[in-house]
């Protein structure tokens, strides 16, 4: 059985809080529990107070077999951040004023500590994008079969290579848009002229959308994920609708994080379930307990509040 724990973002003392709370001891250097493992979803660094701590707690768990661990869009920033292409010409993830703000807390976290840091990167190369575990999925934002299908013929064991990174570093790529949309989120773009600021006060051209829902004359901003309540009610012309995979009402539960949400937690479908919860904004850390269930229930949630100052 299963324990999920969504984007935790350097917030170490609420991860330890809730991890004492679902009844795991701290043995040592890590943390167990006599019959459960925990599913991390990724997002272990940027923006908290206590990044290597928390990398620490969820490393050592996953080194002693007591939880398990996916890929977060904040790890692979990082990988592109730090890696320079084959020519050696560029970094991945150019270092613009925007890109080094994001990645801030994570590079004074490490200042002076190169070796360690290079490890953790190592670490979130060998981090898989996806888990399939036959009645149980977990991915950081987006699960799509097809994608994913697609993405496996050119990973190594759900694992990227340095050589798929690169590829996918080229926006014109089908590698590219694999990645953003399963760490991401799915995209479309909005009509012409229309904009939006986003929840960090980005101006947007395009939405994230609502891929767990069975889409019904939908507008703009009721397929929106969040931050589209100043989108415009036009209804989505049916050809673009039509290319928007829709997760199956039938197929087995799906958690992801990645997504800020707020207040009391809730499931997004009987099989989809967002375990993000905006603790890196002094919300709160959520962990869903799964007991095998196909059709997941809102009282197996556990909260914790963000601990951390």
């Amino acid at each position: 059985m299963y324990d999920i724990i969504g984007d935790i973002h350097g917030y170490a003392k609420t991860l330890e809080a809730i991890l004492l709370k679902m009844g795991y001891w701290k043995n040592g250097s890590t943390f167990g529990h006599p019959w459960r493992k925990v599913i991390f979803l990724g997002d272990f660094i940027d923006r908290g107070p206590s990044i290597r701590e928390c990398l620490n707690i969820a490393k050592t768990m996953v080194d002693h077999g007591s939880a398990l661990a996916g890929m977060g869009n904040h790890e692979y920033n990082a990988i592109c951040y730090h890696m320079r292409s084959g020519g050696g010409k560029r970094w991945l993830r150019e270092h613009t004023e925007k890109n080094v703000e994001q990645h801030r807390a994570t590079l004074l976290a490490f200042e002076n500590r190169e070796s360690e840091w290079k490890d953790y990167l190592d670490w979130f190369m060998s981090l898989p994008l996806f888990l399939d575990l036959g009645n149980l999925r977990v991915v950081h934002a987006f699960w799509d079969d097809q994608t994913l299908a697609q993405l496996s013929q050119r990973l190594n064991g759900k694992r990227l290579s340095s050589e798929l990174i690169e590829q996918a570093s080229d926006k014109d790529s089908e590698e590219y848009h694999w990645i953003e949309n399963i760490l991401k989120g799915y995209e479309i773009q909005l009509p012409p002229g229309i904009v939006y600021s986003d929840k960090d006060g980005f101006v947007r051209g395009e939405i994230r959308i609502r891929w767990w829902k069975q889409l019904n004359n939908e507008t703009y901003r009721s397929i929106c994920v969040k931050d589209g309540h100043s989108l415009p009610e036009i209804i989505i012309p049916k050809n673009i609708i039509q290319t928007i995979p829709v997760y199956p009402s039938d197929a087995p539960p799906v958690f992801i994080g990645h997504y800020w949400n707020t207040g009391k937690p809730g499931l997004l479908a009987h099989n989809v379930c967002c375990v993000d919860y905006s603790v890196a904004r002094g919300e709160k850390l959520v962990a869903y307990r799964w007991d095998g269930e196909s059709r997941l229930t809102a009282n197996n949630f556990v909260v914790q509040e963000c601990l951390d100052i």
